[in-house]
């Protein structure tokens, strides 16, 4: 940080605005968390697929274990024979 304050005016000048102002300080904090998190839902909505062919692809090659909660759905009794040998 003191590289930032040593050269960069910009940054002294935030940096004073903050300290100084308590309004510039809450918009400030605000537009910091608030433009991360709407950049990245968005980035989550575009690349999120809900193509079935994808969906039905993958479910087809999946691992054991990740297939045991929809198990434990479908068929309790199977599991906990598993389980029991």
């Amino acid at each position: 940080m003191s590289i930032l304050w040593e050269k960069s005016g910009t940054w002294r000048w935030i940096v004073r605005k903050t300290r100084d102002s308590k309004p510039f300080f809450l918009v400030f904090a605000t537009v910091c968390g608030v433009v991360p998190g709407v950049i990245g839902y968005g980035v989550m909505q575009i690349t999120n697929s809900r193509n079935q062919q994808l969906e039905d692809q993958l479910r087809r090659n999946a691992r054991p274990d990740s297939l045991l909660e929809e198990e434990k759905l479908l068929d309790p009794i199977l599991v906990f024979r598993r389980y029991m040998t």
